[in-house]
């Protein structure tokens, strides 16, 4: 048996076998990492290599209730996570903090208490965000009112919480401006002073019916547009280049033909985009029946689409031919089993396409499809997946 302890940038190994001579694996090693690589990907809270299929290192995030969601600072030396502690375990006395782990080391540089009221669920998109100017970092809280914390990230301070009754989630949309999406289809755009105070509220046009055709709420990010899929399929875009949210124009994912043959949007983390070359990928499986919930089955295919076109220009099967997986079964948490849950791209001139698929990590050339490594070896089997896009 194997009995390992992982430790912030450090490998601590004993093979132990009732009734033989203990023995030790060697110690591994501590190291100083360099700045964050295009090619690192956070698997959950494991950092790795995904090209060179290389484990680095390991953050000491807090197993209670886990966020998932991870905010790198624009220069890349810091990244920031939201931690729930109770005094006796899962029960007692409650504090919520912004911890601060430094990059290089993977070490905790410093923590922020904020109010203890942070949402506390399944991995998801929107549940804190960093303003564009690196300034304040915004958390989602669920009590079950809702509200975001402020935090100053330069001063490491709580600023202040603001009630935003009826909106959930947050997505920074400026310097000092977030968007969060309300449950009649509504945006509501929270515009902060310098000093990162409340300085106004006010609720967009609304760009989706919730009761018609309800949105997905992992949005990505391309340049100054937040995309968001909705159950049906169809593409919502949010312009936030001026100083308040603009809805932009709809379109679909799917063609006739596609919805002739049901095909839905799926996946946990369903969509990701490639800055550079304007490519957006999309997980998609087929369906006979509607599903009440997206996130719980796998897209069989990954889909590329050219956002200034508009056109679906690859088509990709999520599961390597060589995956022998079956169905994950009804865990809590668990999705289909049957395709990819998760999907990344990595930034720069040679992108990856990162996807949680089967039983573990699979990369590939985001612009070929062709494999690097059907499974990583040296990576968790699966879990969300978080790089640094700026």
């Amino acid at each position: 048996m194997i009995s390992r302890l992982w430790l912030p940038g450090i490998l601590i190994g004993a093979a132990i076998t009732p009734g033989f001579a203990q023995e030790f694996d060697s110690f591994g090693r501590s190291e100083v990492l360099p700045e964050p690589e295009r090619d690192w990907v956070f698997v959950d809270y494991s950092l790795v290599d995904v090209a060179d299929d290389r484990f680095l290192g390991l953050i000491g995030v807090a197993e209670t209730f886990p966020s998932a969601a991870i905010e790198y600072s624009a220069d890349g030396s810091s990244l920031f996570v939201v931690e729930t502690f109770y005094t006796r375990g899962n029960r007692g006395d409650r504090t919520d903090t912004v911890t601060i782990f430094d990059t290089s080391t993977l070490g905790v540089s410093g923590e922020i208490v904020i109010p203890a009221k942070r949402a506390l669920m399944l991995a998801v998109t929107g549940t804190l965000a960093l303003t564009d100017n690196d300034r304040f970092l915004a958390v989602f809280n669920l009590t079950p009112a809702t509200s975001i914390s402020v935090v100053d990230v330069e001063t490491r301070s709580f600023v202040g919480e603001i009630s935003t009754p009826g909106c959930s989630l947050v997505f920074a949309t400026g310097d000092l401006s977030y968007a969060m999406i309300c449950a009649n289809g509504d945006l509501l755009s929270v515009s902060l002073d310098e000093n990162g105070r409340e300085v106004s509220k006010e609720r967009t046009e609304q760009f989706f019916d919730p009761e018609v055709d309800p949105i997905r709420e992992p949005g990505v990010r391309y340049a100054d547009e937040w995309l968001f899929a909705s159950f049906d399929g169809i593409l919502h875009s949010v312009d936030v280049s001026g100083s308040t949210p603009r809805i932009g124009e709809s379109w679909s994912l799917l063609t006739a033909s596609d919805r002739d043959q049901n095909w839905r949007i799926t996946g946990r983390q369903p969509l990701a985009v490639h800055q550079q070359s304007g490519r957006l990928y999309v997980l998609a499986r087929q369906n006979d029946e509607p599903l009440d919930d997206p996130a719980d089955w796998d897209g069989t295919e990954i889909w590329s689409f050219d956002l200034a076109t508009r056109e679906r220009v690859q088509r990709l099967e999520a599961l390597p031919e060589s995956d022998e997986s079956e169905g994950a079964g009804a865990a809590i948490g668990a999705t289909s089993g049957d395709g990819a849950s998760n999907i990344q791209v990595t930034q720069g001139d040679e992108p990856l396409l990162v996807s949680a698929a089967g039983s573990g990590i699979s990369v590939r050339h985001a612009m070929t499809g062709e494999y690097l490594h059907e499974r990583l070896q040296n990576a968790p089997s699966s879990g969300w997946l978080s790089l640094r896009i700026r």
